[in-house]
């Protein structure tokens, strides 16, 4: 010890076993038989004369384990010395620390325990080496520890390092360290800047509610196996720029109070940031470069969940990699997220083939130049074809009783908030492909999906889409009804007529009644002629504009039927032509 601590008293040498072994608990010291007394008659008699006992009640339940725990702390011997529980619920047992100057503890501690920011550094690093070399390969344990002074760079932990609540007071430098077995920094608190850029964490790296007070450096970190940030705090820049992921990279419910940046950095196995909320910018894509060097993307090469994450400022995914096409597991998945600043997110040179935006309001987010799933010629989001069975899929399950696939109003919604979107920027032909899958939805979710009247819809026009298919139908609409008019019979229009007799009383041609032969066309030929020229003059409200005109009650009902199929395929076409040829804002 230095001058600036006062070792505590101890008897003997200092045995380094007692260090870390457990403390047993004091057994409970019966009463000596001598102080008995011996029974006498009287006391004998009274016992019998007594009422018996009452029956034993219920035992109350047992304390928590904070209460335990410290009702083991008052009874543990003054010889204990420090008692923090450490790794395996073993006691500290180092000797307690008694400070000459101001010290901040509450009970009392070790060395390694104690915050007092006056205690030497040069002891607490002696002995953190000692538990380094003692521990070998194995366990390190530093539970708790109070570090002055962390300065690690380039340094090899071949132990399992355990910093479970530790606290580093000072810089923690990391930098370029290689852990070699797991490195546990549950709960720890960093309160200046950490930084573990380059580091290689081989097995798995446990930072499960640490607190990063200040900047947090993990640039270019390699994590080897799983990488668990769950619920840690991150209260200014978090820097994971260029780091690896080799396998699963926990961010649950993580919180990054400022800037988070990801940028270039990959992610080989499944990212969750789930219920995670970045105060600041949030930033997956490339890294500015110098001139002549070439940007990496942030890749994400499994999936990755933000399901009910909360963005709450600017959100950059330009050129961000999700997956492949050839994998059908569901890649980026945004359900239930927030983005509070929407016309602040940008999805720029993307591929969105596998996304799921289910239960997420897109209609102001950016999107240019990204590529989204596609059926044939239509785009398909990838709510239509994500397995129900997958975990993230679980609000696409039709509702109980519906007897559809899937929840297609639900979808519906998605692809309307698209639509909208593109229409806003001024994109109609991308905001008519979201357009054709809202529709399509409500089609599949309609009581008639193959008879009802948005199934017409779909076969008339593609709902709204195509300029040829209304034009076709038109087409064969007016060869149909050119057909059936000789049928019913085409009396003469009354003003047009050169008949001696009324025309109500001259005789309807018909197939079986051919019009005379005025003409080298044959008596057949005139009578389609004229049966087409009626056709067109009912479609476009000129009766007199035809010699002929539909007899009878039924030749009447096929021109008011006629009528209102050529009226509705007319609209439908003006309709394909205005939506293809619309600029936004008109």
């Amino acid at each position: 010890m230095n001058d600036q601590q006062d070792p505590p008293e101890q008897k003997g040498t200092e045995q380094p076993e007692q260090t870390e072994a457990a403390v047993p608990e004091p057994e409970p010291v019966a009463a000596p038989e001598a102080a008995q007394s011996e029974p006498t008659p009287e006391t004998i008699e009274a016992e019998i004369e007594a009422p018996p006992a009452e029956e034993e009640t219920e035992q109350p339940e047992a304390p928590p384990p904070v209460f335990t725990e410290r009702a083991e702390k008052e009874q543990a011997p003054a010889e204990a010395g420090c008692l923090v529980l450490m790794h395996e619920a073993r006691w500290c047992g180092r000797p307690v620390y008694a400070a000459r100057r101001l010290t901040v503890d509450k009970e009392p501690v070790c060395l390694m325990h104690s915050k007092n920011p006056y205690k030497s550094d040069e002891e607490f690093q002696k002995e953190f080496e000692r538990i380094l070399a003692a521990a070998a390969d194995g366990v390190a344990d530093f539970t708790g520890f109070a570090f002055p002074r962390a300065a690690y760079q380039d340094r090899r932990f071949a132990a399992h390092c355990i910093f479970k609540g530790a606290m580093f007071r000072d810089l923690a430098v990391f930098v370029g360290a290689t852990f070699t077995r797991d490195a546990h920094f549950f709960m720890a608190t960093f309160t200046e800047d950490a930084d573990f850029s380059g580091a290689k964490l081989r097995l798995a790296a446990g930072f499960t509610g640490a607190t990063f007070t200040q900047r947090a450096f993990f640039r270019g970190a390699t994590f080897t196996q799983g990488a668990g940030f769950v619920g840690a705090r991150f209260m200014r820049h978090a820097d994971f720029r260029g780091a690896t992921f080799t396998q699963e990279a926990v961010f649950h419910g993580a919180t990054f109070t400022q800037d988070a940046d990801f940028s270039e950095a990959t992610f080989a196995g499944a990212t969750d940031f789930r219920h995670a909320v970045f105060g600041g910018t949030a930033r997956f894509a490339p890294s500015a470069k110098s001139e002549g060097e070439e940007a990496k993307p942030c890749e994400f090469k499994d999936r990755v969940l933000f399901q009910d994450a909360r963005f709450q400022d600017y959100v950059d995914f330009r050129g961000a990699v999700f997956g492949e096409s050839a994998n059908s597991t569901a890649r980026p998945v945004f359900s239930l997220a927030r983005f509070e600043k929407p016309e602040r997110v940008t999805f720029y040179k993307t591929w969105l083939g596998q996304t799921l935006f289910v239960n997420c309001d897109v209609s102001k987010l950016s999107f240019s130049g990204v590529e989204w799933g596609r059926d044939g010629e239509r785009v398909r989001l990838y709510e239509e074809t994500v397995a129900l069975d997958d975990e993230t899929a679980g609000a696409l399950k039709a509702p109980v009783g519906s007897r559809d696939e899937r929840n297609y109003r639900l979808i519906a919604e998605t692809y309307h908030q698209l639509k909208n979107n593109y229409d806003s920027r001024g994109d109609p032909w991308t905001a008519n492909d979201f357009h054709y899958g809202e529709m399509e939805m409500r089609r599949r979710s309609s009581r008639w999906p193959r008879i009802g009247l948005t199934a017409l819809y779909k076969y008339a026009s593609q709902y709204g889409l195509s300029m040829a298919r209304p034009l076709a139908w038109l087409a064969g609409v007016l060869l149909l009804f050119t057909l059936l008019y000789p049928l019913a019979g085409l009396r003469p229009v009354a003003a047009r007529t050169q008949a001696t007799l009324p025309v109500t009383q001259v005789k309807p041609i018909a197939y079986w009644n051919l019009p005379e032969a005025t003409g080298w066309l044959p008596r057949p030929v005139r009578l389609v002629g004229h049966s087409f020229m009626t056709t067109l003059a009912v479609a476009s409200l000129q009766r007199e504009a035809a010699y002929y005109e539909p007899a009878y009650g039924l030749g009447r009902f096929l021109g008011i039927l006629e009528l209102a199929l050529t009226s509705t395929l007319a609209a439908l076409f003006i309709l394909a032509v205005r939506r293809q040829f619309k600029r936004g804002g008109d």
